[in-house]
């Protein structure tokens, strides 16, 4: 439960991605940090990895690294909005962890 209200999505900026989509590319990247982070590579090659899957994710979602950084500015200089999206990453993150960890036993 969040104790704060959010402003609406009319109100984001021309050119800003909305809170729903920027969960969803943030879902994404964090899956990626975390999959390229366990690979037993040199930071230097983690580094190319992932500067090219995280161009992967920006054409999956039909975007550019220009307009996700703006957004991505755009949310941090408004806190509230930062952190109900966050709070929305990782609440996802953590549904997805617990699918996996049970079936992980077997």
């Amino acid at each position: 439960m969040l104790a704060f209200s959010c402003k609406s999505e009319e109100e984001i900026p021309e050119g800003i991605l909305t809170e729903q989509e920027m969960v969803d590319i943030l879902l994404d990247i964090r899956v990626l940090e975390g999959k390229v982070g366990i690979l037993s590579v040199g930071k230097d090659s983690s580094r190319v990895l992932f500067a090219k899957l995280e161009r992967d994710i920006f054409e999956k979602h039909k975007m550019d690294s220009i307009v996700y950084r703006k957004s991505y500015q755009y949310y941090m200089r408004n806190p509230e909005l930062y952190l109900n999206v966050n709070d929305i990453v990782l609440d996802s993150l953590k549904i997805r962890q617990d699918r996996i960890e049970p079936n992980e036993a077997l």
